[in-house]
């Protein structure tokens, strides 16, 4: 199936790690909107980007931004601190009313571990809503499957198949092959894959969480 080129695409830059020399290939033209997330605005000064909203209730950034010549012009939204959803998942939304349906999460792990099981269980929770998100962090990816097959390109590191509850998975064209192999949430054994050649693919029957990391 070919990929649709008419969706809207947002760029959320989040806090928490995030390897800027693996992220060469960023580049803010293609999305619709660029949103930084509190403490996400630095990292999107370190990686030369300019966001167009910038949201949170500015805990971990430690100001209300506006001020810094790189924030001038950006809509602003001021977050209380007693919500019912983090930031990021904040800007995900504003990104989702604006008609984007395909969102790229910069940073989103390391730090504090809870935030970063939340964004990977909130990539369930866009694709429901019919919206397709990943997270990169400039040494891992993350995304969501169901019910597809995901091709993985080679060139080094690892990856790894997570079932989000139970789910069958078949894997091509990696170091440990696996045919219609039943995984579980309590079972995780699908750890450090290597692709051999240019790519492998990996067919989930269900819904999984596959990370690569380099």
């Amino acid at each position: 199936m070919e990929e649709k080129t008419d969706v809207k695409k947002a760029l959320v830059i989040t806090g928490g790690f995030c390897n800027t020399k693996g992220l060469g290939w960023l580049s803010p033209e293609g999305y619709c909107c660029i949103i930084a997330a509190d403490s996400g605005l630095r990292t999107a000064k370190r990686l030369g980007i300019r966001p167009g909203i910038i949201v949170g209730d500015f805990d971990s950034l430690g100001r209300i931004p506006g001020k810094g010549k790189e924030e001038k012009g950006a809509e602003i939204i001021a977050l209380p601190c007693e919500k019912d959803v983090t930031d990021t998942m904040f800007a995900c939304g504003r990104a989702a009313d604006l008609g984007c349906r395909d969102i790229t999460i910069i940073g989103g792990t390391g730090g504090r571990v809870d935030h970063t099981i939340s964004n990977v269980f909130f990539l369930e929770h866009l694709r429901d809503q019919g919206i397709r998100a990943v997270i990169c962090d400039g040494s891992n990816t993350v995304r969501f499957a169901e019910d597809e097959t995901v091709e993985i390109e080679g060139g080094g590191g690892y990856f790894s198949v997570f079932s989000v509850d139970r789910c069958t998975v078949t894997a091509e064209g990696c170091r440990y092959p696996l045919r219609n192999h039943e995984l579980s949430r309590n079972d995780p054994y699908a750890v450090s894959n290597e692709v051999e050649g240019e790519k492998a693919y990996v067919s989930v029957r269900g819904k999984a969480i596959i990370v690569t990391s380099r």
